[in-house]
């Protein structure tokens, strides 16, 4: 009969002491649970992070080849002298050019494209304006597109060009090319980000850029 109610005892339950135990147990599994979640978020939300930008810089990249690549070089409407200047303003930090804009902006004729900085949240933006270009008797459509984003937080931009600064010089990489006769023949872009993070350097050579004669 004794050896029948301690056996009864003994499956009744657990102790208090295993119980507090247990409970102790169960909020340590749950604290390293939370703290492995709120890492592979703020991983997966890094990713996800990583490749929006890659793809907003491949993008951007892409309208900035076919917009490097297509550069025309027109003279500009005010130079009348022998020795010719091409509308092409080259800076550092800013672009203007001229060319055909793609078919599916639907605006037509010669445009120049002008791309530079301006402040944004978290940073800078690249901006591209189009303004059209009379050449004859061919008038610009008067509805132009408003400016258009092409990448965002951005902390800086650099523009290089690669050509011959002057008669008797090697072609070199300058960071002004402007009141010149031809096109540059390599354009650079380089970004950086506003977290520190540099873009991969773009250089596109113009169609229509004459090649330096060594």
């Amino acid at each position: 009969m004794t050896a029948r109610v301690s056996l009864h005892r003994d499956a009744a339950g657990f102790t208090l002491v295993e119980l507090l135990v247990a409970i102790t147990l169960i909020a340590l599994l749950t604290v390293g649970l939370y703290q492995a979640f709120g890492i592979g978020t703020r991983a997966a939300g890094a990713i996800g992070e990583n490749i929006d930008r890659s793809a907003q810089i491949a993008l951007t990249y892409d309208f900035m080849e076919r917009a490097f690549s297509a550069a025309e070089p027109l003279p500009t409407a005010t130079d009348s002298s022998s020795d010719t200047t091409i509308d092409f303003d080259g800076e550092s930090q800013a672009l203007s050019f001229v060319a055909v804009p793609p078919a599916y902006l639907a605006i037509g004729g010669f445009q120049r494209l002008r791309l530079g900085l301006e402040p944004g949240k978290n940073g800078s933006r690249l901006i591209v304006t189009w303004t059209g270009i009379a050449r004859g008797s061919a008038v610009p459509q008067a509805t132009m597109l408003l400016p258009s984003i092409l990448i965002d937080q951005l902390r800086s931009v650099a523009f290089a060009y690669f050509g011959v600064a002057g008669p008797q010089q090697k072609a070199a990489w300058l960071d002004r090319w402007s009141e010149r006769n031809a096109l540059p023949q390599l354009i650079r872009l380089r970004l950086t980000f506003a977290n520190g993070m540099h873009a991969p350097d773009l250089i596109v050579a113009p169609r229509l850029a004459e090649t330096a004669q060594p």
